[in-house]
């Protein structure tokens, strides 16, 4: 079984392989979504952009909805398999960032994320591996047609990261879906928009998962989906909008529109996502 851990509980070798990974999934594995247009990092990057609304949208849309956790889940699951499958290595798994930017928990260094972009150009990132002065990360998907080929972010210029504080009060939310006050309402709203905002650059825009600090934001909220059915076993830990027409127990999560070949050949359900063994991984603590 996969283990997820803490970047900061990471060797340097550890790191070096999951960006070595990302790299090779970005320039050396064929896209399945538009074979010789991009390669399969980018597809994620489609996938995610069709599920705000862009391109070609997808119905259900997983924000704003009780589906964000279980369609997120599979998404991030599927791009760490892919990592693995890239790497030819299954010891590669998604770490988890806390969204603190002090010591051990600041991702943003040179030797892991890379740092902010350069306001002289375009907010593009100018450090770190996944910057195009040090290795070949080409941005292919844009919420255009065309953007900046290279990878940009904007720290601070937009709210806040979420304190610990603010991460207890959407811990002690009930239930999962309820009008502004549930725990994905509150949680969708508070945590995971406002991390996506405080970023900006890539991570700001529809195709947000150009930024590999994605997988390391949704990845936590992952674990947080977790801590959350730990803190109140009573509760569901899903439960739909009461008239919703889909999202409910048995739906079949939707991950390409119909014009677009699938981007993996499993299917699952809403209640497939409910407990990470059934995916075979598990994280290091609750």
């Amino acid at each position: 079984m996969d283990i997820r851990r803490n970047h900061r509980d990471m060797t340097q070798q550890q790191k070096d392989a999951f960006i070595g990974a990302i790299l090779m999934l970005k320039n050396n594995v064929d896209s399945v979504l538009r074979p010789g247009q991009q390669n399969r990092y980018d597809d994620f990057v489609q996938i995610h952009k069709n599920s705000m609304g862009l391109g070609n949208p997808l119905i259900p849309s997983p924000h704003r909805s009780p589906l964000f956790y279980p369609w997120h889940r599979i998404l991030i699951r599927q791009f760490e398999l892919a990592l693995q499958g890239a790497a030819n290595d299954t010891s590669i798994t998604l770490p988890y960032w806390n969204w603190q930017i002090t010591g051990a928990d600041n991702p943003f260094t040179s030797n892991f994320m890379g740092g902010n972009g350069d306001n002289t150009q375009d907010n593009r990132v100018t450090s770190g591996p996944f910057s195009r002065e040090h290795s070949q990360f080409e941005v292919r998907v844009w919420d255009a047609e065309a953007g900046n080929p290279g990878l940009r972010r904007n720290f601070g210029q937009i709210g806040v990261l979420p304190s610990a504080e603010a991460v207890v009060s959407a811990l002690n939310r009930t239930p999962y879906w309820m009008e502004q006050s549930g725990w994905e309402n509150y949680s969708e709203v508070e945590l995971h928009n406002s991390v996506h905002a405080w970023i900006g650059g890539n991570m700001a825009e529809a195709s947000s998962s150009n930024d590999p600090i994605f997988f390391l934001h949704h990845c936590y909220l992952d674990l947080l989906w977790e801590r959350w059915k730990h803190q109140h076993p009573n509760v569901p830990g899903f439960s739909p909008r009461d008239n919703a027409p889909n999202g409910v127990e048995g739906s079949t999560l939707i991950f390409h529109p119909d014009n677009e070949p699938a981007p993996w050949e499993q299917t699952y359900t809403v209640e497939q996502t409910f407990f990470t063994s059934n995916l075979d991984y598990r994280y290091d603590y609750l």
